[in-house]
């Protein structure tokens, strides 16, 4: 006659009692959505809405608070798009990231005989020139520009059509602007005249010889190194060579697409080949 009892008082038990290391709701570390626990600014409600880590003043660890990314106009939630001291860019604030994981190129290249593999258009580009310098001596990477419109050039110092196609980017710059605000050259000089890697001397000449002090001249840290990517962006295997990407870093216009045209240029084909792009999305 004791079990009935017994056992009730055992199902009881095992109802109510809490599992080890349990934790229940007093327990839990709920945030004051009024609060800025990471003394950055921002309240900790900001920081939800933002995808934000209200524990830490500089969430994704490139160097420039929270704040501040947001008061420049940059993506506080990417490594890549922060303030520069100098160069006046139009950095990126890349609403949606590149796919990093799908980047890369699934072209091939040819010249000769010769294969490699390139990008083409729906290719997502990979990151360029990571480690790199610019004119002014700062890292700035292809994803900074993540959010724009962005022209990658592939040039070098004594290339002649290069020359003649720096001469004219600051003024078609400031054309396509007038239809496409969001747009911006990224000018990869990775060879001086003597077949080296591009050092600052020779980034700040052509600079300031071009008059190309909001567009960024870049070389990589080490051609040799960065050999694989400068041949993917050389789709026709020539210099100059032109990759257009979309906002997302989607490659939009590549010579690989468009046999018998090794680069894109002038303002009129650029704000062509965004006009194409933006009407195929439904833009």
């Amino acid at each position: 006659m004791r079990l009935v009892p017994l056992l009730s008082f055992a199902l009881v038990a095992c109802i109510t009692a809490p599992t080890d290391g349990a934790e229940t709701a007093e327990d839990e570390d709920v945030l004051d959505p009024a609060g800025d626990e990471d003394g950055d600014g921002l309240t900790n409600s900001d920081e939800e809405e933002l995808g934000l880590d209200p524990y830490e003043t500089d969430s994704d660890e490139d160097g420039f608070d929270d704040n501040v990314e947001l008061d420049a106009g940059t993506n506080p939630d990417f490594e890549w798009s922060h303030p520069f001291d100098e160069g006046e860019y139009l950095v990126g604030n890349c609403p949606v990231k590149p796919n990093e994981s799908a980047a890369g190129p699934t072209g091939e290249g040819s010249y000769s005989g010769t294969t490699w593999a390139a990008y083409a258009e729906g290719d997502i580009l990979q990151n360029i020139a990571v480690g790199g310098i610019d004119s002014y001596e700062q890292e700035v990477t292809a994803y900074a520009f993540c959010g724009n419109y962005t022209l990658i050039t592939v040039s070098a110092e004594w290339c002649g059509p290069c020359q003649a196609m720096a001469s004219t980017m600051a003024e078609e710059t400031e054309t396509v602007r007038k239809k496409y605000p969001n747009f911006t050259f990224f000018e990869y000089l990775y060879q001086d005249n003597y077949g080296e890697t591009s050092d600052k001397a020779v980034l700040a000449k052509w600079r300031k010889s071009y008059g190309l002090d909001g567009i960024p001249v870049v070389a990589p840290a080490d051609q040799n190194d960065a050999a694989d990517e400068i041949s993917a962006l050389t789709q026709g295997a020539g210099i100059p060579s032109t990759t257009l990407l979309a906002p997302d870093m989607t490659v939009i216009w590549s010579s690989l697409d468009h046999p018998g045209e090794y680069y894109l240029s002038g303002a009129m084909s650029i704000k062509s080949a965004i006009k194409d792009y933006e009407d195929a999305q439904g833009e």
